[in-house]
């Protein structure tokens, strides 16, 4: 039988002194017993018979007797407990047995461990389980999701990615200068580009640059105005990127540092720019 627990948010019963009331309400949290009616024979079967007597396995004949029941309701509920491993099913030698070797022995059932505390540790163990596993499916699921919906499987349209760069310029001793990173990191690792990067899920444009500057160049900026919206399909060579290309102003140049994807940061005069990544001497060009 498949194990079967429902979990829902609860509260723990410990400020609850009558046990019906407390076993009621765990019972019916956990699923063995249905909200929409007072099943009092499946509340009698743990309590008065699986709690009261721990070590006794009962047979179907004395719970049908003691509950006053039909077999049919009684291996419902049994089915519920054995479903959740709280139960064992133990065979018991008759006093005195029947002809034929069938009818030496009968089923009993019983709180597992003789505890309800120790059976449920049981319990815990499944539901470990099963959550791990249901984990790993979902881990699975999100990066099926992942190839299907953002790197272009083939049942869906593939999207550009969103990117920012942020155009810094001041005035140097040869004329206009503008703030520069190298890159650590492919494409085009060791080569110069504007500071900027991928914009992230649930995040505005502005901010984005603004956050991306502050990790590769160490600056607090402020955007200064948009410049330009760069989205050549080949502009990078890891696929459709569209950025958004914005003027930034500083007044904290004595904090450049170089940091997160960038292994150097510095001014380079209009006049004499280094080799770049990207398209990013054309969008200094297009912008100065």
């Amino acid at each position: 039988m498949e194990f079967e627990l429902k979990v829902v948010r609860n509260n723990p019963l410990t400020g609850q002194s009558d046990i019906d009331e407390a076993l009621r309400t765990f019972l019916r949290q956990i699923g063995y017993l249905p909200d929409s009616y007072d099943a009092d024979l499946g509340l009698r079967l743990v309590s008065d018979c699986f709690l009261a007597f721990p070590k006794k396995p009962w047979t179907v004949d004395e719970l049908l007797t003691y509950l006053d029941t039909n077999k049919s309701t009684l291996y419902r509920y049994l089915n519920k407990l054995k479903g959740l491993d709280l139960i064992d099913e133990e065979v018991i030698p008759l006093d005195r047995p029947e002809e034929g070797p069938s009818k030496k022995t009968r089923k009993g059932y019983k709180i597992r461990f003789s505890s309800l505390s120790m059976a449920w540790s049981l319990v815990e163990s499944h539901t470990n389980v099963a959550m791990e596993n249901y984990r790993r499916s979902v881990d699975h699921i999100d990066k099926l999701a992942v190839k299907r919906f953002r790197e272009g499987g083939e049942a869906t349209r593939k999207l550009p990615s969103l990117t920012v760069d942020g155009l810094i310029t001041r005035d140097g001793d040869q004329g206009p200068e503008v703030l520069l990173i190298k890159r650590s990191n492919d494409p085009f690792k060791g080569k110069w580009a504007l500071p900027g990067g991928f914009v992230e899920y649930g995040e505005i444009t502005q901010d984005a640059v603004l956050r991306e500057v502050m990790e590769e160049t160490g600056l607090n900026c402020s955007v200064d105005g948009l410049l330009s919206v760069a989205s050549d399909p080949k502009r990078d060579p890891r696929g459709h990127t569209v950025s958004i290309v914005y003027r930034l102003k500083t007044e904290d140049e004595k904090n450049l540092k170089a940091g997160d994807d960038a292994t150097e940061a510095d001014w380079f005069s209009l006049s004499n720019l280094p080799s770049m990544a990207f398209d990013h001497e054309e969008i200094i060009r297009s912008a100065l």
